[in-house]
């Protein structure tokens, strides 16, 4: 089980749910800059969908191994982001469809320990929204539709299974806790032949809330947080197979597995590092030859503007890599070319 390679034979099916709720409007920083909560998941959703649609492109080709839905849940109900048909859409038609290019600002730390402020490039596959209440049930179940009917499709029956994110920052507003749970429960029964969907559950945490109850697939030996939403958070998600056990370790490495897919109270600069984890395919998969998954994603090099900030001091080692700010986010070390020794003239000297 959760064996299959992933391939162009074998496709996956990876469906991102985006809460959009009015309670994402609330202030937050990401990269150093302010801004919405909202703003702050949809500029990483766009970082994502570009991380993953790079890995599939080549020069002469694109790989079509991924299906990707992006479904967004507020007080206009349950809506599909990627495909007005209200399906999945594959990497090639994703990398054909002309979106809008905006600058994005970002904080660079340069190797001196200095930052500095810099603009790059940005496609926009969704803009920020946070509006009225928190559907979360019925965005489970538009979910479990989705999935239900890409499972049953005859190419898919062998593939890796589905991988369902759900991004929140509170509680659902149409079920209460028993139906929240029958959800999911018939949502993470969706199957492929090689094994049962994964529901990841990430919850954001507000900016009062203690940084030290934050959990990231915690397993059944550690405590969780005295709070009924982590408990219920932790129910919901599944138990991830074997296969995910190199990411987590290497940011857990004392930790023990079985793990649960669920992040509680995380800030908001460490999703982008949950989601790659979630997104990035376990070895035994080897996702068109992409990186083993306790790498950091990596953004391409990109031109920037670059204005010099206060030095501030060096991070030590030994913090753990994912309560870091993850790689991808905009803040890393700027590498210039090594220079060249100069080419012999021939001449003799003297």
């Amino acid at each position: 089980m959760y064996t299959t390679r992933i391939d162009e034979e074998h496709r996956a099916a990876i469906l991102l749910l985006c809460d959009r709720s009015g309670s994402m409007a609330e202030e937050t920083s990401l990269d150093g800059l302010p801004m919405t909560r909202a703003e702050a998941v949809a500029s990483l959703i766009n970082q994502l969908l570009d991380e993953l649609l790079g890995r599939l492109r080549r020069s002469d080709r694109v790989r079509d191994c991924l299906d990707l839905a992006l479904l967004e849940y507020s007080g206009e109900g349950v809506l599909n982001l990627l495909d007005d048909g209200g399906g999945f859409v594959t990497v090639s038609e994703l990398i054909r469809r002309p979106v809008t290019v905006r600058p994005r600002h970002v904080l660079r730390r340069l190797p001196s320990g200095n930052q500095v402020a810099a603009t790059i490039p940005q496609r926009q596959w969704i803009e920020a929204k946070a509006i009225g209440n928190t559907p979360m049930k019925a965005a489970f179940e538009e979910a479990e539709r989705l999935t239900r009917c890409w499972c049953a499709a005859a190419r898919n029956r062998d593939s890796f299974p589905p991988i369902v994110i759900n991004i929140t920052d509170g509680e659902a507003s149409d079920a209460d806790d028993e139906e929240l749970t029958l959800a999911a429960e018939r949502l993470r029964a969706v199957a492929t032949r090689d094994g049962a969907l994964l529901l990841f559950n990430v919850h954001l945490a507000s900016e009062e809330e203690n940084p030290a109850e934050t959990l990231r697939f915690p397993s059944e030996h550690d405590r969780l947080p005295d709070r009924p939403h982590a408990r219920l958070l932790y129910d919901l998600s599944s138990t991830l197979p074997p296969c995910y056990d190199t990411a987590i370790l290497a940011e857990r490495p004392l930790a023990r597995p079985p793990f649960r897919a669920v992040g509680y109270n995380c800030p908001i600069n460490t999703l982008f590092a949950v989601l790659t984890v979630g997104t990035t395919a376990p070895p035994c998969c080897n996702l068109c030859h992409a990186r083993l998954p306790h790498r950091p994603l990596r953004k391409p090099a990109q031109p920037a503007e670059e204005v010099p900030l206060a030095a501030e001091p060096r991070p030590r080692h030994g913090h753990q890599r994912m309560a870091a700010l993850p790689h991808g986010s905009g803040i890393g070390a700027v590498r210039r070319p090594a220079r060249r020794p100069p080419r012999p003239t021939g001449r003799p000297h003297g």
